[in-house]
């Protein structure tokens, strides 16, 4: 056996095996070692589409019982769900934006995917030391800070955050963001993995997304530049002291920016005790109202995206602290602490009007003009248009009702049989399957003439599904519809006063 194995490594086959074989193993230890993984996590995403591509391909059909087709949900969700944790950095972002789209996409891949807002991994402050000297060349994390603390307090897809003080001024306690080492390595593949997927996505689904990862790509690759964060942070602070009103501005905090110790891969802010919103239940016991909390919020971001024009992309309950109102000691007053400024999208002024006009509208009953809008951007399912802005959930098409209100009664009839009673399970089956390719055909040709969206919808239409899955999680103990209303009705008298 052992002059058998000989004799075929002597052969060109075998030295090309062997050959194959070293290249593989270095090629991977190249990728490991010297590009974080890079290509390994890009050809594990393409698997990750493949498989569930083909499975929906060869399961998702019309005689499949509902509970069998919504386990095709559940295994393309947890499927995702492995690979972004696997994958970490943007994939982590990946998977989220996706668990927000509670309004076109199945339960289970919110029920799944919403576990990647818990903390990422951190790395060891020696990893990081590196990326912080490199932001401030000649100096060491002891030159800016004192009592870096040795854990990190937090830890995102991209960054992570310490505590400290200045060296500058000791009694300053700041945060301190560090972005990751590998992150830099690995977002070239990252994107090009987003857009591929993509791709694959829309050629095997037939549903037209490509429109919007160029606009994707560039926020993301703003959001690594974190002296553009902080200078988003400013603004935010800005707007709400200069265009807030009273309540805004008493009820909203954002932490001041230290440039001293701010760079491309370094933020420091001052650091802000306060409860985040991933702690529900630490809220609830500390006695703070989720009407008041979600009051301020909504509030917050409506302001954002019908008043100031600059919106903040991912305020999702890692991003917001509540906190004791520091200039009142004498009743409970909740004050919200919003961070992470590095994802903002700045609204042109036509779609900013074009927006406020169309949840005006929409308030007031008037279809003819949220149709007139939508079509502008080359929609003309206005319906459809109000379920992907996070306006109201999907509505069955009226031929679609009348055909599952038949089946149904249908099979209440023959339900004395046996064969009558699976009539009755078929026609369940099929009004399940039709409702959800109605809906996916819907999208698609909402979607079809994409040329006309506004490349802001992307990031506008994120902010409001996070802060309505904001609002469920805690209750829904607000109408954000109505808010939203009366802040687009602001934000167009405010336009009009200025023309």
């Amino acid at each position: 056996l052992a002059g058998a194995w000989r004799r075929i490594l002597r052969g060109r086959a075998g030295r090309i095996s062997v050959a194959a074989a070293t290249a593989a193993v270095a090629g991977y230890e190249y990728d490991r070692h010297c590009r974080a993984s890079a290509v390994a996590r890009t050809l594990r995403a393409f698997w990750t589409i493949a498989v569930i591509s083909a499975d929906y391909k060869l399961n998702f059909r019309s005689e499949r019982g509902i509970e069998y087709l919504n386990s095709v949900h559940e295994r393309a969700a947890r499927r995702l769900l492995a690979c972004c944790r696997d994958n970490g950095g943007l994939f982590i972002k990946f998977g989220q934006s996706i668990a927000v789209q509670s309004a076109l996409l199945p339960p289970p891949f919110r029920r799944e995917l919403s576990v990647l807002y818990d903390n990422a991994p951190s790395v060891p402050v020696p990893q990081i030391a590196p990326v912080i000297e490199r932001s401030f060349p000649g100096m060491a994390i002891d030159d800016l800070f004192v009592d870096f603390s040795p854990e990190a307090v937090a830890s995102a897809s991209v960054a992570q955050v310490h505590t400290a003080r200045l060296r500058s001024d000791p009694l300053q306690k700041v945060a301190v963001k560090v972005q990751k080492p590998e992150i830099q390595l690995q977002i070239g593949w990252d994107l090009f993995a987003l857009r591929t997927c993509a791709r694959l996505i829309e050629l095997a689904f037939e549903i037209p997304i490509m429109w919007s990862v160029g606009e994707v790509e560039s926020r993301l690759r703003e959001e690594l530049d974190f002296e553009r964060e902080a200078h988003n942070s400013e603004l935010a602070r800005r707007d709400l002291a200069d265009l807030g009103d009273s309540g805004l501005r008493r009820g909203v905090y954002i932490p001041r920016v230290f440039w001293e110790a701010t760079g491309r891969e370094v933020l420091t802010t001052e650091w802000v005790d306060g409860v985040s919103l991933v702690h529900p239940q630490q809220l609830a016991r500390d006695g703070w109202s989720n009407r008041e909390i979600m009051q301020r919020m909504v509030s917050l971001f409506a302001f954002q995206i019908f008043v100031t024009g600059n919106v903040h992309g991912d305020p999702h309950p890692g991003n917001i602290l509540v906190r004791q109102h520091p200039d009142n000691a004498h009743a409970r007053e909740p004050q919200l602490v919003l961070l992470d400024h590095g994802l903002y999208v700045r609204e042109s002024r036509a779609f900013r009007r074009q927006y406020a006009e169309f949840w005006r509208s929409a308030m007031l009953n008037d279809r003819r003009a949220m149709k007139r809008i939508a079509q502008s951007w080359g929609m003309a399912d206005a319906g459809m248009f109000s379920t992907m802005v996070s306006l109201k959930p999907p509505q069955l098409s009226s031929r679609a009702h009348r055909a599952r209100k038949a089946a149904e009664s249908k099979s209440a009839a023959e339900s004395k049989s046996a064969t009558e009673s699976e009539g009755k399970d078929r026609g369940s089956r099929r009004s399940h399957f039709d409702r959800q390719m109605e809906l996916k055909a819907r999208a698609v040709a909402a979607l079809r003439d994409s040329r006309g969206l506004p490349p802001e919808l992307v990031f506008v239409t994120r902010n409001m599904n996070i802060v309505r899955a904001n609002n469920q999680s805690l209750g829904i103990p607000v109408n954000r519809v109505q808010i939203l209303g009366q802040y687009a009705a602001l934000g167009l008298r405010r336009m009009l006063i200025d023309e």
